[in-house]
């Protein structure tokens, strides 16, 4: 089982949205996934009950059943687990962090996003340094904010998603009724961009994998040579 965390300490962000979005891409690609709601405003679980019986899961959680519910997870066999975190209880985010394989920062192309962004890296490395790549979200189509963002990002060595979640209304509709545009629109714009985010959350997620199991014959080559 791979959990990866949305973590931003900057609201408005679109945190929820990517947590839906990559669930949604993430079941559709035949994949068992749930989405353990640590957010006290509960936005993921109202879009659940908006979904009705669709997958993914979604389970509220809290600080203190965080452990419980990923290890009950992973005994029924999940493959794939999304937390999303919330913006201002730095505590809850920090030990979602602590259990993710990777963590995801959305952030908006605007100065007072962009100014929390490291503060979010940080805080998903408070108790070791792990995976963790910044998505930005609702861009424009006109003018360059967004690639003057993306270069400021890189400018502090942290790596940027090359897709972009746009600021289409095809997200707002289509929350509305529990979905998300891969379902209401799925040869949209929206929907598109959402499969390069999800492909690029896969890319990395599959070289994790490939290297613990290199890892773990490494140190089974050892074992045996010293046994």
């Amino acid at each position: 089982m791979l959990t990866v965390s949305i973590l931003a300490q900057k609201g408005g962000s679109g945190k929820t949205t990517l947590a839906q979005c990559l669930a949604v891409a993430a079941t559709r690609d035949g994949k068992d996934v749930a989405i353990l709601d640590m957010d006290p405003q509960g936005s993921v679980t109202s879009w659940k009950q908006r979904r009705g019986d669709q997958e993914p899961a979604v389970v509220p959680v809290t600080l203190a059943q965080l452990t419980e519910k990923l290890d009950i997870a992973q005994e029924a066999g999940a493959d794939l687990i999304i937390i999303d975190t919330p913006a201002r209880l730095s505590d809850w985010a920090m030990e979602a962090a602590r259990f993710s394989d990777l963590v995801i920062v959305p952030s908006k192309a605007t100065v007072k996003d962009l100014e929390r962004v490291e503060a979010s890296i940080k805080l998903a490395c408070v108790y070791e340094t792990r995976p963790v790549f910044v998505a930005l979200t609702q861009t424009r189509a006109q003018g360059d904010r967004e690639g003057q963002a993306e270069e400021f990002i890189q400018t502090k060595q942290i790596p940027v998603c090359p897709a972009r979640l746009g600021n289409r209304v095809a997200y707002e509709d289509s929350d509305t009724l529990g979905l998300t545009p891969l379902e209401t629109e799925p040869s949209g714009k929206a929907a598109a961009e959402i499969e390069l985010v999800y492909q690029f959350t896969t890319k990395l997620l599959n070289q994790l994998t490939t290297k613990e199991v290199q890892d773990d014959e490494e140190e089974t080559k050892l074992a045996s040579r010293t046994g």
